[in-house]
């Protein structure tokens, strides 16, 4: 369990029948975040539980939230340019968002009316709605309805021009037909939330099922679903569930008529861990890494974005035994080095002769990436049937009706998704160390500095290393990111030469309090560095090395 919250969570979900006397047993598996909580069980009942904490002067969230309201007045006047992408971005040779950047400039006074009511009064003047000065987030080179716009249209023109170019060689152009069908018929609100134009936390719409096509009443009912980032692992074909006291397999990647999975190449570097990706169709695959120029390791193929969820076996549930269900992880996050746009930059001069650069960008794109130990799946295109790379190939499978499949596992696939939210990134100028786990003992003491002085809660806070294009081998920069759907300017708030410095002596403080490891400090712990999230990492990480760097940093 990640916290408290989620121990009392989950254990007060035994009291919620009549028919029963609660019970609550829990397993610890032999790994660090297990143990940790065993050796001190009261932990997970009596733990700090902070109230939650929101303020409603956000400007990323209101632009949002302005966006969505000039949106929906827009749409009540043109409802045939709402519901599926193709309606609005392929509408005719007046597209969509032209049409839509008319009608602002028209400047309808009900829509100005609903602005004013709704957006705090301390923020109505810096967003310059009297003025209409919104607008220009929108529109322009670097408007956000222009840049969605932009990619979907040069997706859709690319596998267009290609499927030409097959049809003309006498190729095969059907499963082309279906992506070009499943890109224009995505839901116009996912497509928009996923792009940070509307607000995401208001509409779901990376959550995906597993399915259960099973004739028993246990199947039908429940509606097993996940976060997307979650499903990645806990519904991927081989992972195991347990729900209404049944034990269910997952074993397909579902498929719908007529419709496409999304494919992209992807690559992660060996040397630096840079995290590289293309559409599969339009994909040029690089001999070398962008970022230090090795030769791509094993960690590189092709992943499925697993969009419309995944399909239980149809054998018959087992019974939940003493040993936890089999799943595979997908714990780490990578960042592309993609953003929209680099806004603020503050250069903080430390001790030593150590600068730090601060630079904050919105729609940061970053990915989870599943590849089942580097085995990845073998995945039928016919009926989604997938299993781990590491299993034997079965002769023959059936679809999820329990018929005969003439489809073959020969296409070995990743699992992936990626998404956009603000980041923070930070390099240490005039720095080096190559100290094996240095650099993230640094990234974690400085999320949890930051969850600290600026009272963000925890969960919502992450971040990873990225390798600096022209920097030093082993001189990353640290990238903090809101783990919120879309961001939620969390980050933004510490590109100040003042609030960082802050941070910098609560990530100090809280090592300094810690006593594992006694008075050198090369150790980590709950109470310092290791957090659910950074399991792959935990016995790399040392706060020693961390107080010693800041202490020098800040004398």
């Amino acid at each position: 369990m990640p916290s408290a919250a989620n121990y009392i969570q989950r254990a007060g979900r035994a009291g919620c029948r009549t028919d029963s006397t609660a019970f609550v047993l829990t397993f610890a598996q032999r790994r660090s975040h297990d143990l940790d909580h065993f050796r001190e069980p009261w932990r997970m009942v009596d733990g700090k539980i902070s109230a939650p904490y929101f303020t409603i002067e956000n400007k990323k969230i209101v632009l949002r939230h302005i966006y969505a309201t000039a949106l929906a007045s827009f749409w009540r006047e043109c409802p045939e340019l709402f519901g599926k992408v193709d309606n609005f971005f392929f509408y005719d040779e007046i597209t969509g968002p032209e049409l839509f950047e008319k009608y602002l400039s028209n400047k309808p006074a009900h829509l100005k009316s609903s602005l004013l009511r709704i957006v705090p009064g301390s923020l109505q003047e810096e967003l310059n709605i009297n003025n209409w000065g919104w607008v220009a987030g929108l529109f322009g080179d670097n408007g956000l309805v222009t840049q969605a716009c932009s990619e979907i249209v040069s997706d859709v023109t690319g596998l267009e021009e290609q499927k030409q170019q097959h049809f003309d060689m006498n190729k095969n152009v059907d499963y082309l037909t279906r992506l070009i069908r499943t890109l224009k018929g995505k839901d116009l609100i996912g497509f928009l939330s996923s792009h940070n134009i509307i607000p995401k936390y208001g509409f779901p719409v990376d959550v995906v099922e597993l399915k259960l096509f099973h004739h028993g009443e246990d199947a039908k009912k429940l509606q097993l679903e996940r976060d997307l980032r979650i499903a990645l692992s806990e519904y991927a074909p081989g992972s195991q569930v347990v729900a209404g006291g049944k034990l269910w397999t997952s074993r397909y990647i579902r498929r719908l008529p007529n419709k496409e999975w999304e494919r992209y190449y992807y690559s992660i570097c060996d040397q630096c861990q840079s995290y590289q990706s293309e559409r599969a169709e339009l994909a040029v695959k690089s001999t070398e890494c962008n970022v230090c120029g090795s030769s791509p390791g094993r960690n590189q193929g092709t992943f499925i974005i697993p969009s419309y969820g995944f399909v239980a076996s149809r054998e018959n549930p087992g019974n939940p035994g003493e040993e936890k269900p089999e799943k595979t992880y997908s714990t780490r996050v990578y960042f592309s080095g993609k953003t929209a746009s680099e806004d603020e930059h503050v250069n903080l001069r430390l001790e030593s002769g150590v600068e730090l650069k601060i630079t904050t960008a919105s729609r940061g794109r970053l990915a989870v990436i599943n590849n089942a130990g580097y085995y990845c799946f073998l995945v039928c295109h016919s009926c989604g049937f997938a299993v781990l790379g590491s299993e034997k190939i079965p002769n023959s499978h059936e679809n999820h009706l329990g018929k005969t499949c003439a489809g073959r596992l020969r296409n070995r696939y990743s699992l992936g998704h990626e998404f956009e939210t603000d980041i923070l990134k930070l390099y240490f100028f005039g720095y080096q160390n190559r100290e094996k786990g240095f650099w993230h003992s640094l990234l974690y003491a400085l999320l949890e500095g930051a969850s600290s002085a600026m009272k963000i809660e925890r969960q919502d806070l992450d971040g990873c290393l990225y390798p600096m294009p022209g920097s030093p081998l082993g001189t990353p920069a640290l990238i903090l990111f809101d783990d919120v759907p879309g961001g939620a300017g969390h980050v933004r708030r510490l590109a100040r030469e003042d609030v960082f410095k802050k941070v910098l002596r609560a990530s100090l403080n809280r090592l300094q309090r810690c006593e594992c490891g006694g008075a050198e400090g090369n150790a980590s712990c709950y109470g310092c560095l290791r957090h659910y999230r950074n399991q792959f990492c935990h016995d790399e990480l040392n706060r020693g090395v961390v107080i010693r760097f800041l202490s020098n940093m800040l004398a």
